[in-house]
């Protein structure tokens, strides 16, 4: 049965999440009294990621790029309209980019998509088929399948594309990690709730080239 809603959820970034990518040692030389009221300013457009000193200049034009983004909610569409499971290449990826894993609602890709491409991150962004459920919805109905997974990256041929089987999952998919670990038999990463924090989270991780 769809999920009815008028506007779907498009997990913007917290307060604590952002904080996860800030070195977390309250100097006070960006003019804030922590990091987590930094970070505040930040989402609030107040102030620039440039104001500390302790980010590298690259990190920091990074997240300018993503407080940069709109954030605006989308409709949801009741019908779940559907992308097919087909790889997508962002941004002219090579072997070394990382395969991100989503689901096949129109919006979270377009959305995904658009993210990776203003960020300028190189990845290949897989959906999986979830009946056009968006992730939050698709784990809640049990639509997030670890199958679906494996089938997407059987079909879609992407290992030999990339030089390492690795994925990053939704954070909000986390609760499916093992089952997909043990069925693809792939080294499995969970990616943050909000997927405007992926390009951090890929820096971070050493996935970002």
């Amino acid at each position: 049965m769809a999920v009815k809603q008028e506007m779907a959820e498009i997990y913007p970034p917290e307060v604590d999440e952002l904080c996860d990518y800030l070195p977390d040692i309250d100097c006070k030389k960006c003019g804030y009294e922590s990091c987590v009221v930094f970070a505040e300013a930040l989402l609030g457009k107040k102030t620039e990621p440039q104001k500390c000193p302790e980010l590298s200049p690259e990190f920091s034009q990074l997240l300018s790029s993503i407080i940069s983004l709109k954030k605006d909610p989308v409709p949801y569409n009741t019908m779940m309209e559907q992308v097919p499971c087909e790889l997508i290449a962002i941004n002219n990826p090579n072997k070394h980019a990382p395969l991100l894993i989503t689901c096949n609602f129109t919006e979270t890709v377009s959305i995904i998509e658009n993210i990776l491409t203003e960020t300028g991150t190189k990845a290949f962004l897989l959906p999986s088929f979830t009946h056009g459920y968006s992730v939050d919805n698709a784990v809640h109905e049990r639509m997030f399948k670890a199958f679906e997974i494996w089938k997407a990256i059987q079909k879609s041929e992407v290992s030999n594309k990339i030089d390492k089987s690795l994925m990053v999952i939704p954070g909000l998919a986390e609760s499916e990690k093992n089952a997909i670990r043990q069925l693809s038999r792939w080294t499995v990463l969970v990616g943050p709730v909000s997927g405007f924090l992926i390009p951090l989270f890929l820096w971070e991780n050493e996935l970002w080239y």
